[in-house]
């Protein structure tokens, strides 16, 4: 080879490293940006799982107090009937007693007759 070719080789060889270079200069530069970026995006992403979180534990205690609540509905249904229960009886016996009432004055008033 001549000088020259080896001379023209080593022109095009310099210009592609320079060029090289330069995109990593430019890339380097970047990285200080992108690292900002994801930093704040990081931070933001921290937060949302930390609210999430939050509404998790939120969702949570409404899922006991819904079941407590549901328990409690269950238990006053219960006792709710047994309430209309007690209070048939106690009209029945409440009638039987002026019945008996009824009979026993009726009975006092025929013994002073």
């Amino acid at each position: 080879m001549k000088d020259e070719e080896k001379m023209e080789i080593q022109e095009l060889q310099l210009k592609e490293a320079k060029h090289m270079a330069g995109e990593a200069d430019c890339k380097y530069e970047e990285v200080p940006h992108k690292l900002v970026t994801l930093e704040g995006e990081l931070e933001r992403t921290e937060e949302r799982v930390e609210v999430s979180e939050l509404k998790c534990g939120d969702l949570e205690e409404v899922k006991n107090v819904t079941n407590k609540l549901k328990s409690l509905e269950a238990a006053s249904e219960k006792y709710s009937e047994k309430e209309d229960k007690y209070e048939e009886e106690i009209k029945l016996l409440s009638d039987k007693l002026k019945e008996a009432d009824t009979r026993a004055e009726f009975q006092r008033e025929q013994l002073q007759n």
